[in-house]
């Protein structure tokens, strides 16, 4: 057996054989792959792989991710036990961090179809670079020459500031402790969405602990939950925390650890802390919801490199009385990578109205004259094909949204990696009744075979993949679900926050009858439900006016 140096990452075991060429490795879980493919770049190159994971759940049951990988000539997996096995073979030697990552995106959903920042990796990198693992495909050896005539890297992931000083690139990204730099911009990068996610979460209120800090050790005890955090929080601890929907503590805790805490939904504070009433759902899923939003995105990797998809807004529609609270709606989005798209369908809409109205927007609108012949499917697709955006996500012209709407769909896709997100459908305004109701029926911060139609995202690559909005007149979101689902892809429904179905009293498509939105209601409020998670504090929509 020839001894390779490997990292040494706490849980992993890494054998080498075959002269070098095979690496036998076992792990307690993903994550632990994670930060042994990340340290693995530059180590050693390899051609055969076999990964034992003790502890390995997929997110639906018969799911398996795809490597993404060139040149694998031979591959296998099967469950063992509560983890799983992997093998995989290459037709030539491949770097060993890029073989880790390949088995990766084959063991843990991550973002497909979007083009983020196309990075080069360094050796050297620590365990903190662990959150980029799935993006490893491209590594730089010191004797690699190709491409010379062209810019070598976009993006350099790199240990030291200093590394490759020789080396073209658009930006370096330092990971390091305590802080990543990106040209020499610190971050605090504390939260890996792969970890520190409120996969699992409820809608509505949970328990409340508390904790004790003693230097980078934090004890929780509290109703349902025991655990002793030590720097980190760990997957197993992310999952024990799901019901607990906050944790007071009497004395500092580590800032890296209270940030981890509140990306995976948890709202952490201490004696002087306002917190809501037990029944008052609403509060605490928007202190919940504002405190994660938070965390996500300014102390992931993406806000280090500057990563935030670009997003197309696309909505149809045939209703002139309507365009108005539509165009308010994208107006309030505050997204900064966005456009809007609006298929003005038939030729009861005026177009050129439209396009005069969209000049209030503070977002690109572009306006789609579509003929009243299309189906919705067929107006839906004639959008998309106009849009710019990486991203694609539908919004219905009736239907109200909250100004960081846009942003729970990105943070939901990042930690989630599924093809397609969206919202719960929990809040509900029925017109008949003049009331907003609070109906979490269907699970919130899971995948899922269903989300609320209005409020879908996709990237362009995966809906091109599945082969766009099939052209049917109505039920035009279970079919997009439907071809994700069949191609073997994820969905994974978010919270509801920040978007209110509106259920008119005549014009609707729904088959079913008011009075079953009336049904299994936690709360209901008068009219239409006034919040600054909804952006409906200042005033009513269009449609309700007088």
């Amino acid at each position: 057996m020839l001894h390779v140096t490997v990292p040494q990452i706490p849980g992993a075991r890494v054998r080498s054989r075959r002269a070098g060429a095979m690496w036998q490795v076992t792990a307690p879980r993903v994550h632990v792959v994670q930060q042994l493919a990340a340290c693995s770049v530059g180590v050693a190159r390899i051609s055969d792989l076999e990964l034992d994971v003790d502890t390995w759940s997929p997110p639906v049951e018969g799911w398996i991710g795809r490597p993404g990988l060139p040149g694998i000539t031979a591959s296998s997996f099967e469950r063992r036990g509560s983890g799983a096995r992997l093998r995989m073979s290459m037709l030539t030697p491949v770097d060993a961090g890029v073989l880790l990552a390949a088995a990766v995106r084959v063991l843990r959903p991550v973002p497909t179809g979007d083009i983020g920042p196309l990075m080069t990796f360094c050796p050297g990198l620590p365990v903190e670079a662990a959150p980029l693992a799935s993006s490893i495909v491209d590594v730089l050896t010191p004797e690699e020459t190709r491409d010379a005539h062209v810019r070598r890297c976009d993006t350099l992931v790199a240990p030291r500031a200093d590394a490759a000083p020789d080396v073209e690139r658009a930006r370096t990204i330092v990971v390091s402790t305590p802080a990543w730099t990106r040209d020499g911009q610190p971050f605090d990068v504390d939260v890996d969405p792969t970890v520190h996610r409120p996969l699992g979460r409820r809608s509505a209120a949970g328990t409340i602990a508390r904790a004790a800090a003693a230097g980078d050790q934090v004890t929780l005890s509290g109703p349902g939950v025991s655990l002793a955090i030590a720097s980190e929080v760990e997957p197993a601890d992310a999952r024990a925390l799901r019901g607990t929907g906050a944790i007071l503590t009497d004395g500092p805790m580590p800032l890296r650890i209270a940030r981890q805490l509140t990306a995976c939904g948890v709202v952490v504070g201490d004696a002087t802390t306002m917190l809501p009433e037990p029944d008052d759902a609403l509060g605490w899923q928007a202190l919940s919801v504002h405190e994660r939003r938070h965390a996500l995105r300014q102390f992931g990797p993406s806000a280090a490199l500057d990563a935030w998809p670009s997003v197309s807004v696309v909505l149809v529609t045939n209703r002139p009385d309507h365009v108005e609270h539509a165009l308010r709606q994208v107006s309030g989005l505050r997204y900064p990578r966005l456009e809007v798209v609006v298929g003005a369908h038939g030729a009861v809409i005026d177009a050129a109205r439209v396009r005069e109205q969209a000049t209030e927007v503070p977002h690109p609108v572009t306006v789609v004259e579509l003929d009243s012949s299309l189906t919705l499917g067929e107006a839906l697709q004639a959008c998309s094909d106009r849009a710019g955006g990486a991203l694609i996500t539908k919004m219905d012209d009736d239907d109200v949204y909250g100004p960081e709407h846009i942003w729970d769909l990105v943070l939901a896709r990042e930690y989630s990696g599924a093809q397609v997100v969206g919202k719960a459908l929990d809040w509900i305004y029925v017109e008949s009744e003049d009331a907003t109701v609070f109906r979490p029926t269907y699970a919130a911060e899971r995948y899922a075979d269903f989300v609320a139609g209005g409020t879908m995202l996709i990237s362009r690559a995966d809906l091109l993949s599945v082969g766009g909005w099939r052209p049917v007149p109505k039920s035009v979101d279970r079919a997009l679900l439907d071809r994700v689902l069949a191609d073997g892809g994820l969905v994974y429904r978010t919270h509801g926050l920040g978007y209110v179905y509106v259920r008119h009293s005549a014009g609707h498509t729904a088959s079913v009858s008011d009075a079953h939105f009336l049904t299994k209601v936690a709360q209901q409020y008068p009219g239409l439900i006034r919040h600054e998670a909804f952006g409906t504090q200042d005033g009513l929509p269009g449609w309700m006016q007088p």
